[in-house]
């Protein structure tokens, strides 16, 4: 059987065969202009599924990356502040040892506790410290608030809360950025029972209360775990018409030892159940101080009560022996005060290994995760210019096959 061949199935044959090598060179050039092997998913529907899969993969862990630098950054600035107050506690505590020598004036003792409230003020402010982006370090999860706030002479509130901010460093990892204040600062165990004195928000006086000394332990360990209320009454309570207040426990509202319609005058000690402090200013009537025992301290109100034991406390032997005390409980409260700060370093420091070695792990595998898309769309560049060559050679041979058998013609041959 013979198959016949027009002319025009013959012309129509060349020309695709040179327009499909011609489009093959083209594709092959643009690769090479490109660097890709594909420049639309149509071009590989699997590769580029592949590829967008890896890309999303890549972005995940740079999303992980950015945030192991807050995380880093933020536990630097934690970890700054706390070294910081360690710095001022072993300095309180050096002057504490050396307010317990015997052959002190009350004036050397005095300029002592001058320079342990520098300290406190100092500490506070360590306490306040921010992160480069305004927020409070220690304030729990209210970061725009500030977290210590002086309340009077003696006394410091924390205002932010216990939570702690977390962020994910991996896929199921997450690390704490920052510590509450109140586990650090406040919450420091005390070597014996004590007690911290407060000026309630709701007194309409600028009148401060000291946070004062233990001057009978066994009388504070039995009041424990009560609170004493310092209210000041109407100055008809009294017969002379004078300021006066009176010391109730608040459990009960039994007056404390007598104290009832006790004419004041500013800065007079107040002893009640083995506690010892000062009120200063002028209190008006309805106007409260709360005093309450605990068996935990913060570090501000034991720097508080070292540097006014130490200005308030004279030479009698009743005072001497308060002092010695003072000096010892302090000495030991702020050794506790040391092991909190630094128990919180090493952790930070235990975080901060977490998200360094989170950190190795996502960089290699990125470096993984390149090498597999870089094999997907990266073009070999050698392949590439090999498959030119060769297609540039057969779109050649067709172009001048072309010429030829267009050329062929049987009138040639009349």
């Amino acid at each position: 059987m013979t198959m016949r061949v027009s002319t025009l199935q013959m012309h129509t044959q060349a020309i695709d065969s040179i327009v499909d090598t011609n489009r093959q060179m083209l594709d092959t050039q643009q690769q090479i202009s490109s660097g890709k092997r594909f420049s639309t998913p149509a071009d590989d529907p699997v590769a580029a599924a592949r590829a967008v899969g890896l890309n999303q993969e890549l972005a995940v862990r740079d999303q992980y990356q950015r945030n192991i630098q807050i995380v880093t950054g933020q536990l630097g600035v934690e970890d700054a502040a706390l070294s910081q107050a360690t710095d001022i506690l072993q300095r309180v505590r050096e002057l504490a040892l050396s307010a317990g020598n015997a052959t002190l004036t009350q004036s050397d003792r005095a300029s002592i506790g001058t320079e342990i409230a520098q300290r406190l003020d100092e500490l506070v402010s360590v306490m306040n410290t921010r992160t480069a982006t305004g927020e409070y370090v220690f304030a729990g999860n209210k970061g725009a608030t500030q977290p210590f706030v002086k309340n009077g002479a003696a006394d410091v509130v924390y205002e932010g809360d216990e939570g702690q901010r977390r962020v994910p460093v991996a896929a199921s990892s997450t690390v704490a950025v920052n510590d509450s204040g109140k586990k650090i600062f406040m919450s420091v165990p005390s070597v014996a029972t004590t007690f911290a004195a407060e000026t309630p928000p709701g007194n309409t006086s600028s009148a401060s209360i000291t946070a004062g000394a233990v001057l009978d332990q066994s009388a504070v360990d039995a009041f424990y775990p009560d609170k004493l209320v310092v209210e000041f009454n109407a100055t008809t309570a009294d017969p002379q018409g004078r300021p006066n207040f009176t010391v109730r426990r608040a459990s009960d509202g039994h007056v404390v030892d007598g104290l009832s319609n006790v004419p004041y005058s500013a800065g007079n000690p107040i002893v009640a159940s083995g506690m010892q402090f000062q009120i200063y200013g002028t209190p008006a009537e309805g106007d409260r101080f709360v005093v309450s025992t605990s068996q935990e301290q913060g570090m501000a109100t034991t720097l508080s009560k070292l540097a006014d034991g130490l200005k308030n406390l004279g030479d009698s032997d009743a005072d001497r022996a308060s002092l010695q005390t003072l000096v010892d409980q302090s000495v030991g409260n702020v050794d506790n005060a040391l092991d909190s700060v630094l128990t919180v370093r090493a952790d930070i420091g235990a975080r901060l290994n977490t998200a360094d070695s989170t950190n190795t792990l996502h960089q290699d595998v990125q470096v993984v995760t390149q090498k597999l898309l870089s094999d997907l769309q990266d073009v070999d560049y050698a392949q590439a210019v090999s498959q030119l060559n060769m297609q540039t050679f057969v779109l050649q041979a067709a172009q001048q096959s072309y010429v030829k058998i267009s050329g062929l013609s049987l009138f040639n041959y009349l």
